[in-house]
């Protein structure tokens, strides 16, 4: 099955955010109030998340929900 770019670019944006902060994928999770296995996914463009879960993630990124769709167009 072949990825969508777009959710490719989200996840490796989510990832680049939680290294920047120093977060593990579990400490993100627990910010967000979502599975680490989730976070996971997202990561590896696997999950079209949610737009509340788009929120619950910039939230724990302590960013913008813009910055976590940065170069998605």
């Amino acid at each position: 099955m072949k990825k969508n770019p777009d959710l490719v670019k989200f996840g490796a944006n989510v990832r680049r955010l939680r290294l920047k902060g120093g977060l593990s994928q579990a400490a993100l999770a627990k910010r967000a109030g979502i599975s680490p296995n989730y976070v996971g996914t997202i990561e590896r463009g696997l999950q079209n998340p949610s737009l509340k879960t788009l929120e619950r993630l910039a939230k724990g990124l302590e960013c913008t929900m813009a910055e976590t769709c940065k170069g998605i167009k």
